[in-house]
């Protein structure tokens, strides 16, 4: 059960990053994000209330902790992803730095769940940021500023930090709930401020526009309501770390759209890419070290 929703949240989310610069072409990257996530809530509030689940409510204690994967996990990232992607038109490239993710929990795990890591998580990590570099350098022939590679690396960052933070403070709070709620936070903290700052694109087409709002309900139904969903439900019943290597097949799948849509695909992005995934192999190998891990984090 938990492996094919970790493959139907593959599926979703490999496809998001090429939407994202299609609905760039007519919105800016907070249009974006404000209307996937409230179209996300809408969506999963539907999905409850016809499921008459109404014992499942979050409790008042837990509500504060919702701030953080609502602004950091969600907010941020998701205003980030479009404007880099927009600014560049390089979807695969930034999409498959989310592959980062599950080296990135290894490391947020230590000062957040009290989890060290064994020499192989710790040569995985290691192996990891020596890809980063190598993209940088890739992402610098590219005419990829430094600052714009930084501000792409903080996206799997805040993915890593929102989603250990779940599975330490929020872990038996009802998933749907949390969701919705999770969802809503960004859509009232971005939708005034997407309102105030953004317009539609005054050179885009009624054609351009009709493809950058179908997008945006893909990223919002799909992207945002049933896969957040299901993505803090396997981040609570399996673990953070398990959850977040959805993002290895994601950033695959990410690079091949970008490839479809005639991007620039080099063979030292695809190395570099290869390169991380082997490191997440690494620490994902069968062994009494790694199974102590997922008991910790289960």
């Amino acid at each position: 059960m938990h492996h094919a929703l970790f493959i139907l949240v593959c599926l979703i989310w490999g496809a998001s990053f090429i939407l994202m610069k299609k609905a760039h072409d007519a919105f800016g990257p907070v249009t974006i994000a404000a209307g996937r996530t409230a179209l996300g809530a809408a969506v999963l509030f539907l999905i409850l209330w016809l499921g008459r689940r109404d014992g499942e409510r979050i409790a008042r204690r837990d509500l504060p902790w919702l701030l953080f994967p609502g602004l950091i996990g969600v907010a941020y990232p998701w205003v980030m992803q479009p404007y880099l992607i927009g600014h560049y038109q390089a979807s695969g490239f930034f999409g498959m730095m989310v592959s980062l993710v599950p080296l990135l929990t290894i490391v947020v795990s230590i000062p957040m769940l009290g989890v060290f890591p064994s020499r192989r998580e710790l040569l995985g990590v290691l192996g990891g940021f020596v890809c980063l570099y190598i993209l940088f350098d890739d992402g610098n022939h590219r005419g990829i500023t430094a600052i714009s590679f930084i501000l792409a690396t903080t996206v799997p960052l805040s993915y890593a930090l929102s989603n250990t933070l779940i599975k330490r403070r929020l872990s038996n709070v009802p998933t749907q709930p949390m969701s919705i709620m999770v969802l809503l936070i960004a859509a009232v903290t971005l939708t005034p401020l997407g309102a105030a700052t953004e317009h539609v694109n005054p050179d885009a087409t009624a054609r351009i526009i009709g493809g950058a709002v179908a997008a945006i309900a893909f990223l919002g139904i799909l992207g945002s309501g049933v896969a957040i969903w299901l993505l803090y439900y396997l981040v609570q019943r399996r673990g953070p770390l398990f959850a977040g290597m959805v993002t290895y097949v994601v950033s695959a799948q990410a690079v091949a759209w970008g490839w479809i849509d005639a991007e620039r695909v080099t063979v030292t992005q695809v190395a570099a890419l290869a390169g991380v995934l082997a490191m997440v192999a690494l620490v994902q190998w069968p062994g009494r070290a790694v199974a102590a891990r997922s008991r910790q984090t289960a």
